[in-house]
């Protein structure tokens, strides 16, 4: 994964959206932020502003624009949101239960909260560990406070709204009667009638609403009664919870010892599914609030990966739409057949795939079809020697070498799509427009790699990192040689041919990359973006190429335990690039002081899942199932680790459990694999005394059984604890 954050993306594009929108809002009464206080927000009329000095937010812990950064920013740099699947705008949270209805019945970027929070120590986390639902609990005179806030689908006279739901739930634990007032926004309506003064040892729930978006449409807003007759908070809460677990349900499911690894990936496909805005998958709420070519193709992927099929047809036609724009990063053109391929492995439906294949979309060109779109990548190879032409893929112009990779991924995809749906001269083409390519890239990198005496996948096909943005060993850029997907690990997958430095060199530039960052910024992070050099969303991600690799087949696991334990700047969600902790923050941990590009971030997240999906199961496009292959050798002590509900091909589904003892691993089946499993734990490299079945490859660290096997128990050596 490569992007920098400041991106052009980000300081040209998007500023024509959330920028404008926001300056038209400072003309009706709001503030926008600057670049590090930001400590006023929206006030719109006179009466509001007097009611506003005892209700709702205090003014240092608002939600606030910041210019500098296109992005709604809370304090400590916090953001997050909540919201419903498909919504037009989804809601931005910050730090203390404040949140941002970004166009609602009080206008555009109305801030509501809380005026109870005032900075104390605090925790701020998801309901039951990943449903889009924040709790923010801390203490208060006495009280312990619990703030609560979600969205949920409200349907209204025949029309459909999501609506933001708030309980402020007060304990007085102290021995003598309490007042303890939640000083809400004004605007809010209040579901309930409950007293502020609490008697010893009594609770009580303090229950609002407010309208947040109505799916794009411009229907008349709500009044505050018929919102309040449509139900209460329980009712709600109760309804958003049943939907998200049903959306879950019909994805791949993983446990895995890191327990917070789950949350986070089950937390990640909701933001995922959040994020978008009707079939569109924007990368944010906050900050890209669009569509981004390369983004798409990534978030694309990872739902067909996991097995979410749900709007399946009108994601993959709406995607055609930012690939084939004008100004959009043209690698995301180039991997369009690889959403494609996945789909079509995973679900077996060539009718649908076949009606695509070759015809573009009622837009023409701006609407390309798969073949199009692998087609532009022969006429792309301008650069030396027939390689892929310069671009600003990671926001620089140059010849970058992860270009190269992503047009041989997306050759790889669309060859196996044209093999599947039986249109043998569109395979051969892409085969020998891919061999061209590999060849192509393969000498000019080892002319560079020869010439500049490199140990290293340099980022650029003709420049060492010395030469380029990559010379800075905290630019996270580094790693993108790697590229999205990573050609080394996903055009395995896809059964493509390959040699060269981009697989032979994938362990050396780990080791090179990490060998710089030694002392400069602890381990586990790849180093952020200019302005925020600490870490980014694209952390996990970039260690997608380790599966490929000997000695980083973890490496994905590792860099995601660093996201959780040190960059998060709302309840599982992640600046594009962010800066150190903040040791003065109050929330508890360890979260970033600044940050930018959009938090939630859902390609990031997108790509996080997908590593560690892909860690425990990934399905190959020959038949073949590999199991364990990114497991850090200390969870072989804290089993089990499972995937359930993992989709391998033509629609077809398996349960995968592995558990230890000692030196003995057992991988347990459940239902069939579509063709040999390949077991594939890192501890089991030259580590491999024997087998209950299957033939053994001791330097591959891998033990392969035929289709049908059940239960296969591989005796190690010696146990990764010694």
């Amino acid at each position: 994964m490569s992007c920098g954050v400041a991106r052009p993306r980000g300081g040209s594009r998007r500023r024509n959206l959330i920028t404008l929108l926001a300056l038209a809002a400072f003309g009706a009464g709001f503030v926008v932020g600057g670049p590090a206080a930001a400590t006023t927000s929206n006030i719109a009329t006179a009466s509001e502003t007097a009611a506003a000095a005892t209700a709702g937010p205090r003014p240092q812990y608002r939600c606030t624009f910041n210019i500098n950064t296109d992005a709604f920013t809370g304090a400590h740099g916090t953001a997050s949101a909540i919201g419903w699947l498909g919504d037009h705008h989804s809601v931005i949270t910050c730090l203390g239960g404040t949140f941002v209805v970004q166009d609602g019945p009080g206008g555009s970027f109305r801030d509501y909260g809380f005026g109870i929070y005032d900075g104390q120590r605090t925790t701020w986390a998801d309901a039951g560990g990943y449903l889009p639902e924040q709790v923010t609990t801390f203490g208060a005179g006495g009280a312990r406070v619990a703030i609560s806030e979600f969205a949920d689908r409200v349907d209204i006279a025949g029309h459909p709204f999501v609506a933001v739901y708030c309980r402020v739930h007060v304990a007085n634990v102290t021995g003598h009667a309490l007042t303890v007032n939640p000083a809400p926004s004004p605007q809010l309506v209040p579901l309930d009638r409950a007293r502020d003064t609490l008697r010893p040892h009594r609770a009580a729930d303090h229950d609002y609403a407010v309208v947040a978006d109505q799916f794009g449409a411009s229907n008349p807003w709500p009044a505050d009664q018929v919102l309040a007759a449509a139900g209460g908070f329980d009712r709600h809460q109760a309804h958003m919870r049943a939907f998200w677990k049903a959306q879950l349900a019909a994805m791949a499911r993983v446990q895995v010892p890191d327990h917070a690894l789950e949350d986070a990936y089950r937390s990640g496909f909701i933001t995922t599914q959040l994020t978008r805005s009707g079939d569109q998958l924007n990368t944010g709420v906050n900050g890209y609030e669009s569509e981004f070519s390369h983004d798409v193709i990534g978030i694309l992927t990872t739902l067909f990966t996991q097995g979410y099929f749900g709007d399946a047809h009108a994601l993959l036609t709406e995607a055609r739409n930012v690939v084939g724009s004008e100004g959009q990063y043209v690698d995301g053109l180039w991997t369009y057949p690889l959403p494609w391929a996945v789909y079509l492995m995973k679900t077996g439906d060539v009718a649908f795939v076949r009606q695509n294949f070759s015809t573009d979309g009622p837009g023409g060109a701006a609407q390309p079809s798969i073949e199009a779109s692998a087609h532009a990548i022969a006429a792309d190879r301008t650069g030396p020697l027939g390689s892929m032409e310069a671009t600003d893929d990671i926001d620089t112009q140059g010849y970058w070498t992860t270009d190269d990779y992503e047009a041989l991924l997306g050759l790889a995809a669309y060859r196996l799509v044209a093999q599947t749906i039986g249109d043998a001269a569109e395979a051969s083409w892409a085969s020998t427009q891919y061999d061209g390519l590999l060849a192509a890239t393969n000498t000019v990198l080892g002319q560079t790699i020869a010439h500049d005496s490199l140990d290293y996948l340099p980022c650029s096909l003709v420049q060492p990192n010395t030469a380029n943005r990559c010379d800075n060993p905290k630019d996270a850029n580094w790693t993108s040689p790697f590229g999205f997907g990573s050609w080394a690990w996903e055009g395995s997958l896809l059964d493509a041919p390959q040699s060269g430095p981009g697989l032979a060199l994938v362990d050396a530039t780990y080791d090179y990359g990490f060998g710089r960052l030694r002392g400069v910024l602890p381990p586990g992070t790849t180093g952020g973006f200019p302005g925020d050099y600490y870490s980014s969303a694209y952390n996990a991600a970039q260690g997608l190429a380790g599966l490929e690799s000997t000695g980083h087949r973890d490496q994905g696991i590792l860099d995601y335990d660093f996201m959780v334990a040190h960059s998060q700047s709302g309840p599982w969600s992640w600046w594009e690039s962010s800066s150190a902790p903040e040791p003065a923050s109050p929330w508890v941990g360890r979260h970033p002081a600044t940050g930018q590009g959009s938090s939630p971030h859902a390609w990031g997240m997108a790509g996080a899942d997908k590593v560690l999906l892909d860690s425990v199961a990934a399905q190959r496009a020959d038949g073949a199932l590999i199991v364990g292959r990114g497991l850090p050798s200390s969870w072989l002590d804290r089993t089990p680790i499972a995937v359930t509900n993992f989709p391998t091909t033509g629609g077809k589904r398996v349960g995968l459990t592995i558990t230890s003892a000692g030196p003995a691993v057992t991988l347990t089946v459940h239902g069939r694999a579509p063709g040999p499993i390949l077991f594939q734990v890192p501890s089991f490299i030259g580590n491999i005394a024997s087998t209950s079945t299957g033939h053994v490859d001791q330097a591959g660290g891998s033990v392969t059984v035929p289709p049908g096997t059940h239960r296969v128990t591989v005796e190690m050596r010696t146990s990764p604890s010694g």
